[in-house]
């Protein structure tokens, strides 16, 4: 810590927490992108401790369930996930009966996955948790708010838009 230059008449005020500016920041993507997705984790991590799984470990399952006999590879990449994370994360849902990894004798390098029935329902019940805290954690936007902003985080993926996959 520093103190006011010598001879500086002009010492600096102090800000209060509430009156931190952003200055230029509240204009960036990249920025703005940012503190939306801590500030909604921040509400659905609040609700994970009563959750089955952790957010990740849904997401792979979701993944796998919609796509059964998928490579474990190709989904650890449209997830961007590491594939050496992605082989802790299916081998403890793999441990806890939830997925089953296969290797086709044509290609034995190659994993697949598949969900198990007890899979599919724990699937179906973190579905129903997670669509709720989704919708609790953008409740400040509307139905067509909510829409225009997962067209637009689909075109700076360069994914075709929720609506037409």
């Amino acid at each position: 810590m520093t103190a006011a230059p010598q001879g500086s008449d002009d010492p600096v005020a102090p800000v209060p927490a509430d009156a931190v500016a952003l200055g230029d920041l509240d204009g960036s993507v990249s920025f703005m992108l940012r503190i939306a997705q801590v500030t909604v984790y921040d509400r659905i991590f609040s609700a994970e401790a009563d959750l089955p799984l952790k957010l990740g470990e849904h997401t792979v399952l979701k993944v796998v369930g919609d796509n059964p006999g998928a490579r474990q590879g190709a989904i650890a990449d449209k997830l961007m996930i590491k594939w050496s994370h992605m082989t802790k994360v299916v081998s403890g849902l793999e441990e806890r009966g939830l997925v089953e990894r296969y290797v086709p004798p044509q290609d034995r390098r190659s994993v697949f996955l598949r969900l198990t029935d007890a899979g599919r329902h724990v699937v179906a019940d973190m579905n129903l948790r997670l669509d709720a805290l989704d919708a609790g954690a953008t409740a400040a936007l509307d139905a067509d708010d909510r829409a225009e902003l997962l067209r637009l985080l689909h075109k700076i993926l360069g994914w075709p838009s929720a609506t037409s996959s």
